[in-house]
């Protein structure tokens, strides 16, 4: 695995420099303000690369050729489980993760038979190759082999698309006992999108659906920000209110109660801010029918992701909306995200441009997206 750090003024800067010194297919590990400037470290995994670069080609190669990678990680495990054997905390994670590479080698059949059924083989890599992770991937081949309805489990084509749909099946789940609130807040780190989401959703609601549509912003943090969101009301001509304390908030919220639907923007604020939490969820305990969706970046990187949804746990997120799908190219870390705290995703924005860049999403078109076969109707 490639590592390297980049120095830029913006993260477009420094996504611009990542993308032409490593690839569009390097992730951000971290990022943070030094000076003045913003310090990012990225990372590309070379031996992604070679499976990215002739994925059907790769997985068409001899059985054993696979079955030599798989060996090998292995082999690597035990080599670190043995240097940190005695260190708890990083034991038990080695200790999962060696048993989900013998769930993958009881999947793949290799301790029975020691060869990997092929069209197996073919969807396992094509799934890690999506952004899917391995323990994830896994699950989902061994279902399929447990599937009696499965037809012709020999066939790619078939076995991908039967793995589409029962990722369309787990996704469903998350989908149940929910319903459409007259007020919707958006919550989400810094820079993620939720300005300009909610500005999207407004102008769905206003020229799509014809309702009567208010808008309150909480962020006085950021600079700019409520002339930003001003400008995107003005254009609209769509009443906004500014209130960052609870009592403003009732206040504004009494005043639209004649408004079909009340979209609120909050502040990004930064990983420790955990009192901001905490006064965000007071905010939002005055007794009000509410849905709070929570706006991750696909930017972001699969750790970042994984924190911002245990951080953001506190207010007790409804929602999820992935933002940037137009900066990334594979989106696996959304089935990891939304099979993991099992919150369902009705809109996914791929685009700055309001109102159009914003897709309504159901179980069926989340599975195709993840599974490569793109958004569509």
């Amino acid at each position: 695995m490639q590592i390297k750090r980049y120095d830029a003024l913006s993260i477009n800067e420094a996504m611009q420099k990542i993308k032409a010194d490593m690839g569009r297919d390097a992730i951000v590990l971290s990022s943070r303000r030094l000076n003045g400037r913003l310090e990012v470290v990225a990372a590309r995994d070379d031996n992604y690369e070679i499976l990215k670069e002739s994925e059907v080609e790769k997985c068409e190669k001899e059985e054993s050729d696979t079955f030599s990678i798989i060996r090998s990680d292995v082999n690597e495990l035990k080599s670190f489980i043995k240097d940190f054997k005695k260190q708890g905390g990083v034991y038990a994670e080695l200790t999962e993760i060696k048993e989900t590479m013998s769930l993958l080698f009881d999947v793949l059949g290799i301790q029975n038979n020691g060869r990997i059924s092929s069209p197996l083989s073919k969807v396992y890599y094509h799934l890690i190759s999506t952004g899917v992770s391995k323990q994830r991937a896994c699950a989902l081949i061994e279902e399929l082999k447990k599937d009696s309805r499965a037809e012709d489990p020999d066939n790619y084509h078939y076995t991908l698309s039967a793995v589409e749909n029962m990722m369309k099946r787990s996704i469903t789940s998350s989908y149940r006992n929910t319903g459409k609130k007259r007020v919707s807040v958006f919550v989400g780190p810094a820079g993620d999108g939720k300005t300009t989401t909610l500005a999207k959703l407004a102008a769905r609601c206003l020229f799509g659906d014809k309702l009567n549509v208010g808008i309150i912003t909480m962020d006085t943090y950021r600079i700019g920000a409520v002339e930003q969101l001003k400008r995107y009301a003005d254009i609209m001509g769509v009443p906004m209110e500014v209130a960052s304390e609870k009592k403003e908030l009732e206040r504004v919220l009494n005043k639209f109660a004649d408004k079909d639907v009340v979209l609120i923007d909050t502040p990004g604020k930064s990983r420790g801010d955990e009192s901001y939490l905490l006064k965000l969820k007071k905010c939002f305990t005055m007794g009000l029918s509410m849905e709070t969706n929570l706006v991750l970046s696909m930017t972001s990187s699969q750790e970042s992701m994984m924190d911002a949804v245990a951080r953001f746990g506190v207010i007790n997120y409804n929602n999820i909306i992935f933002t940037k799908l137009d900066d990334s190219k594979k989106f696996g870390s959304i089935y990891n995200v939304i099979d993991h705290v099992g919150k369902p995703v009705f809109y996914v924005a791929n685009g700055q441009n309001v109102p159009q860049d914003l897709n309504k999403m159901d179980p069926a078109k989340l599975a195709r997206l993840i599974v490569g076969t793109g958004i569509r109707s």
